[in-house]
């Protein structure tokens, strides 16, 4: 695929100055005894190995007015342009504020879809006998979704051959030819939209066919939320890490139990906020396609819609009924009817899809909250549990992540299992959100609810 799919072009033009939707991989390395790395001993390390990992060779181009999908061209940049260092030392930031500051501010993946940033000094990191190594490497979405994420990870700091361990169905970079990529679109545009409107139409027929006939099951909308206010430019980041045998003793999964708790945090939160109880709250949760489906996009996930169930006060029995939303939901996304309903808009203009979006972000309302919505937060969930990092001598205390933020979401919540820890990162828009942090409060101690009832145990937070 040399051209941009049409999903991974939207997650492009999607991400816009001040509000990133780039793809963030959190990684703290503690050295020990020994020194920790200088930033030249980590470029070292990172250029040596990102040669190996060829998604980290390639950039975007654009076509002028928009005409066609973007290309995947070649980066020009030496490996070193791509790393940005930062003097952690001076105590000005936390983990938490270096964050926040990254999660608002996007690559230009036309000059450089990546970039790493390599945070120096932070003392005070729980885990660290020393001051701690934070390594951040934040990717445009349209280059990669989470399951890369954890591919690229591997290949820049893994232990392991890396050239065994990081096979990926690579976009492939061609020459740029921007303004005839522009002209031959426009030409043929009537051409293509006329070819597109059968298999479209007929894909989406099948499609709501099996949605009124019960066969699938989709979600009407319903009224918005306190965090349902569309969020400005400012970022603030919670992170919490909890020990993963306290997640595993039972028989819900941990993103079972991360939901379970979302959603007695969220009842918690609105109703200390006099608004009132509500029975339909629900997440939308980043659902992976598996690997033995055809999909032409580098993001293999698509968004459910998963209810919550915070009426049921009974921790098992919610669990359950969030359980079973999460698979009823896998089953929608994954169903050849709906892939191929999501499919049928490769075929059509690129001119009238990017037009069309545009339009929409143009039109869309830059502050209050929408009346009706289909989810209420934002909750994934990633295991990089089979993950051993090292940068030199350096070994990794956690490998996390950030959800993004974007219109209708002001708190996201991202939940990563990296060696024996479970990390949960809280990133909420502190204008909109002004008490965050006491809604962290109460998900921390949500998350010791309802691990104690699920897993029969009485979870701690280990760092942070």
């Amino acid at each position: 695929m040399t051209v941009l799919d049409v999903k991974d072009a939207m997650f492009h033009l999607a991400s816009t100055p001040h509000r990133s939707m780039d793809q963030y991989t959190v990684i703290v390395f503690d050295s020990g005894d020994s020194d920790p790395p200088s930033f030249d001993d980590v470029a070292a390390h990172i250029d040596h190995r990102a040669r190996r990992v060829p998604r980290l060779g390639i950039r975007i181009c654009e076509a002028p007015g928009q005409w066609e999908f973007p290309r995947w061209v070649r980066d020009p940049h030496p490996v070193r342009d791509h790393l940005v260092d930062h003097d952690l030392s001076n105590g000005r930031h936390t983990l938490d504020s270096f964050l926040a500051e990254l999660s608002s501010v996007p690559v230009d993946a036309t000059d450089r879809a990546w970039k790493i940033h390599v945070g120096r000094g932070l003392s005070e990191v729980d885990g660290a006998r020393g001051a701690a190594t934070v390594v951040v490497v934040q990717i445009s979405h349209a280059l990669s979704d989470g399951s890369v994420g954890t591919h690229i990870a591997r290949g820049l700091f893994g232990r392991d051959d890396i050239t065994g361990h990081t096979t990926l169905t690579d976009p492939v970079a061609s020459r740029a030819r921007p303004r005839y990529d522009a002209v031959k679109a426009a030409v043929l545009l009537p051409f293509r939209w006329a070819r597109s409107q059968i298999p479209m139409v007929r894909a989406q027929r099948k499609y709501l066919a099996a949605v009124r006939d019960g066969e699938l099951v989709t979600h009407a909308p319903v009224e918005g939320v306190t965090f349902n206010a569309h969020p400005d430019e400012t970022r603030v980041v919670h992170l919490m890490q909890f020990p993963k045998s306290h997640w595993t003793g039972g028989s819900a999964t941990v993103t079972v139990t991360a939901l379970t708790a979302v959603g007695a945090a969220l009842a918690e939160y609105f109703a200390a906020h006099g608004e009132p109880d509500r029975d339909d709250l629900r997440a939308l949760v980043p659902t992976a396609l598996p690997a033995s489906v055809p999909w032409p996009a580098v993001n293999r996930t698509l968004p459910a819609a998963v209810e919550l169930h915070p009426q049921l006060a009974d921790v098992t029995r919610r669990a359950k009924a969030v359980g079973e939303s999460l698979a009823l939901q896998r089953v929608h996304v994954t169903d050849h009817r709906h892939l191929d309903a999501t499919r049928s808009a490769e075929v059509y203009p690129a001119a009238l899809v990017l037009g069309f979006g545009r339009h929409g972000r143009r039109a869309a309302p830059r502050t209050g909250t929408p009346d009706r919505v289909n989810t209420h937060t934002v909750v994934t969930s990633i295991n990089r549990t089979n993950l051993e990092l090292m940068l030199g001598s350096a070994r990794a205390l956690s490998c996390a992540g950030m959800a993004a933020l974007g219109p209708g979401c002001s708190v996201s919540h991202a939940v990563y299992g990296y060696g024996d820890l479970i990390t949960v990162c809280v990133t909420a828009c502190p204008t909109t959100v002004p008490d965050h942090a006491d809604y962290a409060t109460m998900l921390r101690s949500a998350i010791e609810e309802t691990c104690a009832a699920l897993h029969g145990t009485a979870t701690t937070e280990v760092r942070r």
